[in-house]
């Protein structure tokens, strides 16, 4: 199973030498203007290169271009769940609650997943729940109940969204990929992080924040879910005591900052594959590398195009993987 990958991997390390790096994105945010921006991104080969290319066409591009070297690479598409799993959920809590009211809002769905989203509705509407996946299957229908009965919003990304976090640590769990199985658990870790404070900010007591969280390693979820009942400092006071106070400096700083550290902590533990030559890990690696890329390209970009100054768009700024 590792030697099956031996050519991808050859293929992604030369892939990897145009990543951008964190002097490139430094570079990028010493761009004068926004249309200084787009002008350096299409040097570096970004977009078609048409000077009509609008931002979100040009982003749209590049997150195909890495699907399709995905799609090169990899046959079997439930090797790379993983990568997916926060879109297919996503798509899921948006059929909900477009068949529960009525919203025909387009352009909310994710276009690569595996569930067409009208698959999707169908299966809410004729509540043919049993013919989802079987992660999704009990979410979907307590979730698409809870929303009829209540018409709580909250309650239904409650649901969902913990479902999702359930799904992805499940993947770690049956993965034999190392990189996988640690991606996982930064996922979850850093989503129970996120939750603790919001909860905590938010003055949610421990009953609704424990229907949140999911267990991982690193952390306690009872002891964090204890922590909440003692607002924003006791959720503090738990991460440093269990050795995670720059988590706990970057939200005094802002919400912007501690948003940087929870991204950039999956970042640094995925990291290490660029020195495995012969498992999928370095193929998914490079896609969540690619990911946090794009989306560190359009915080830039937008604070440009917004009027921020550099200070401000600096500390909303991503690490890089390369």
């Amino acid at each position: 199973m590792e030697l099956e990958y031996t050519y991808g991997v050859a293929r992604i390390r030369a892939l990897e030498s145009s990543l951008f790096t964190d002097d490139t994105i430094t570079a990028l945010l010493q761009c004068k203007t926004y249309d200084d921006c787009i002008n350096f991104l299409r040097d570096k080969g970004w977009g078609n290169g048409s000077p009509e290319q609008t931002l979100p066409e040009m982003l749209s591009e590049e997150k195909a271009k890495a699907q399709k070297v995905l799609n090169d690479l990899v046959e079997d598409r439930d090797a790379i769940d993983i990568l997916t799993i926060k879109d297919e959920f996503h798509n899921l809590k948006a059929a909900i609650k477009q068949v529960c009211t009525a919203d025909e809002t387009e352009d909310i769905y994710y276009s690569h997943c595996k569930l067409e989203p009208e698959y999707l509705q169908n299966c809410i509407k004729q509540g043919e729940y049993s013919s989802l996946p079987d992660n999704m299957a009990s979410a979907a229908r307590e979730a698409t109940e809870v929303l009829l009965k209540t018409g709580s919003g909250q309650l239904c990304d409650v649901i969902i969204d913990r479902a999702a976090l359930e799904a992805i640590r499940e993947a770690g769990n049956n993965s034999e990929n190392s990189l996988i199985k640690k991606y996982a658990d930064s996922q979850v870790m850093t989503a129970d992080i996120k939750i603790a404070v919001r909860c905590a900010t938010t003055g949610k007591d421990s009953q609704f924040t424990k229907k949140c969280l999911v267990p991982c390693n690193g952390i306690s979820v009872t002891d964090l879910t204890m922590a909440v009942e003692n607002g924003i400092t006791g959720v503090c006071d738990y991460l440093e005591s269990v050795g995670l106070s720059d988590a706990v400096q970057a939200f005094k700083k802002s919400k912007s900052v501690f948003e940087c550290w929870c991204d950039n902590k999956i970042i640094e533990d995925i990291k290490p594959e660029k020195y495995n030559a012969f498992s999928i890990g370095p193929i998914v690696a490079y896609m969540i590398a690619r990911e946090n890329e794009i989306k560190t390209v359009k915080i830039i970009l937008s604070g440009k195009l917004n009027g921020f100054d550099n200070e401000f768009i600096k500390e909303r700024v991503r690490v890089m993987y390369a």
